[in-house]
Formats: structure tokens, sequence, C-alpha cells
């Protein structure tokens, strides 16, 4: 298991929607549940934007294997008590035709790896993987992703389910990972939002008024919730309303839908 730094994102509204999908996977608990979402930088260090639930990553060879060691996953301080976080494979990987994912498991499975820890996808239905402990100090941890023989180039999606065995923490929406071999990036790109708009629908949480674009009214319509209290306007999950709430908004803005 290896260690990297949180991939971060600019502040800006230009940036782009594939970006937006790249990097460690953010874990906070809103109501009760684990909710994902892109770690970025804000005065005060990282932080957690929730709503995201499609991650990007390439794989890379080494020595001989096919290997990626993130997305990890990142939880501010506070976010979970002493517990143990786990995660079952959601089904079998499936490989990108150019247009979707094939309704047929691909010939590859993907096998996950943290220390002495390991678990590999299954060939059909869903899959244990396994825990590792959390607490509250918060964490920053890297799985270590093998895509196994036969290893072809080609785009690999793969959903995985966390949970906690504290009682009073619900589990999250499946997460999905779509890793990258040796296709070009339009194509992960492609693949990506296929996923967003396939697997879960054209939600958009920076559309704040509803009318499927994002335009300066959401902008007016944020301001209005986050002056009302509305915990709507909690973009950044930590239960109040802040400065991290209207840096998390412009972030989600401008990754766009």
């Amino acid at each position: 298991m290896k260690t990297r730094t949180t991939t971060c994102i600019i502040l800006a509204a230009a940036a782009t929607a594939a970006t937006a999908h790249e990097g460690d996977v953010g874990l906070a608990i809103i109501d009760g549940v684990i909710v994902t979402g892109i770690v970025e930088d804000g005065p005060g260090g990282e932080f957690v934007v929730p709503g995201e639930r499609v991650f990007a990553a390439e794989f890379d060879l080494l020595g001989t294997d096919v290997y990626a060691d993130e997305p990890g996953l990142f939880a501010e301080a506070g976010t979970f008590p002493d517990s143990q976080l786990s995660f079952e494979f959601a089904g079998p990987v499936r490989r990108w035709n150019g247009t979707s994912f094939d309704d047929v498991p691909a010939p590859e499975t993907m096998t996950l790896e943290f220390g002495p820890l390991s678990a590999t996808s299954p060939l059909s239905g869903s899959a244990p993987g396994f825990g590792i402990n959390v607490g509250p100090a918060g964490f920053d941890e890297h799985y270590d992703f093998f895509l196994d023989a036969p290893a072809n180039d080609g785009i690999f999606l793969v959903g995985i389910n966390l949970s906690s065995d504290d009682p009073g923490i619900g589990a999250a929406e499946t997460t999905y990972l779509v890793f990258n071999w040796n296709l070009p990036e339009s194509e992960h790109d492609a693949a990506v939002e296929y996923v967003e708009d396939t697997l879960l629908g054209s939600t958009c949480a920076a559309d704040m008024d509803g009318d499927g674009v994002l335009t300066l009214f959401d902008f007016l319509a944020f301001q209005n919730a986050f002056d009302a209290g509305d915990p709507i306007a909690d973009f950044d999950g930590d239960g109040s309303l802040t400065l991290f709430d209207f840096l998390a908004f412009q972030n989600a803005f401008g990754a766009g839908c």
C-alpha cells in the first residue's frame, strides 16, 4: 500500500468537467449516511464537497502488473468515530465498448489490496471486500488496484459499496470507478460521462434552480438558500454554513453537470 498526496482541484469556475472526476473519493456523513464527493483545497486545508459518485483513474505498469493506487479514500477529522470502514464489489468489472459498458462481465477481474488484505471482484453478482480501521482523526488511505490477466487495453468500470460497522451510520450509494488502460483520454471522458448520465441520472448539485443548466441564477439561488439558513446550502457537508460552502459551491459550479 502506497500513500500519495490527495489530488486537489483548482478553485475556478472554468474547471473542466473531466477534472472534477479525478482525485480521491472524499467521504462525509450527512443525515447519518455516508456520502461521497470530491476533495478540495481551502484556506483551512482539504475538505470534501459531497455529491460526486463517479471517479476516474489511470492504470500504469508496476513491474509487470497493471496497477493504480488511486483514487484513495479521504475523510476530514471528526467525520467517523472509531470504527471499521468496509467495501463490497457491487458487481463484476465491465469493459467499455465505445458507446457503453458491455452487459457481460469483462474477462479481466480487479484485485484490491491494502497491506495484507486482498479481495478480487466477482464474475457475477456482488462480492465482499474487506474493512479498514478508521477514527476521528480523519484519514487519507489508498488501496492498490490491480487489473488481473489478461489485462488487455481498455476502459474498465467497477462499482464499490462503502459501509461502516457503526450501527448509526448508513451505507453509501454505489461509487463508480472508471479506470483507463492505454486508451485515449477522450474515450475515458466519454466513458465517465456515460456512467454519470446512465447510472446516476442527470442530477446536479450546483443546479440550484433546477432548470437543467448552470447560470447566474444558480448563484443567486445558492446565496438565497445560504442567507435563509437552508441546509441545502451546506455544500461541504459539515453541518454549518460557512465560507467553505461558498468555495464548495463555486467548485461544483465550475465542474459542470
